[in-house]
Parts: C-alpha cells; sequence; structure tokens
C-alpha cells in the first residue's frame, strides 16, 4: 500500500466520529478521519459538537458522586409514601 492517505468523504466520517472521539480507532483510520477534520469545515463543526456533547455528559456523570445513597433515598421516599397511603 502507497504512504499516501486515503481520503474520506463526509458520510464515512461522520459515521466513525463516535469511535474517532472515544479513541477506538486503529492509527491509520483515525489519522484518515484527522485529516478530513481538518480540511472540511462542516465536519469539523459536527466534530467539535460532539465532543462538546460527550465532556458534558462525563462531566454530569462525575457530579453524581453517589448512586447507592440516591438509590436508599428513592427506597426511602418510597416507604414513606406507601406508608402514608
Amino acid at each position: 500500500m502507497s504512504d499516501e492517505k486515503k481520503v474520506r468523504d463526509c458520510e464515512s466520517v461522520v459515521r466513525e466520529l463516535w469511535d474517532f472521539l472515544d479513541a477506538e480507532l486503529d492509527d491509520a483510520t483515525a489519522a484518515e478521519i484527522d485529516a478530513h477534520l481538518e480540511a472540511c469545515r462542516h465536519c469539523r463543526s459536527h466534530a467539535d459538537f460532539e465532543q462538546r456533547l460527550v465532556d458534558e455528559l462525563a462531566g454530569l456523570r462525575r457530579g453524581h458522586t453517589d448512586p447507592e445513597a440516591l438509590r436508599e433515598r428513592v427506597r426511602a421516599a418510597l416507604r414513606e409514601a406507601k406508608a402514608e397511603s
């Protein structure tokens, strides 16, 4: 195979964008997508939006520190509501 990078079209980039953002692609594929994102303003905008979404969701997850405590509060509220009925 030659050293030329494969040219990616927008559809194939968008199809693999989540895997690219999660760093789950092999180096060659990631390099192809990265090259496309450098050249294509539309796909770069799409990738930037998706990256902000991933970052925001990760931040929300980090903010939720004790899921067991939340479950217990919900269980207690349900027991209380059942006892009052």
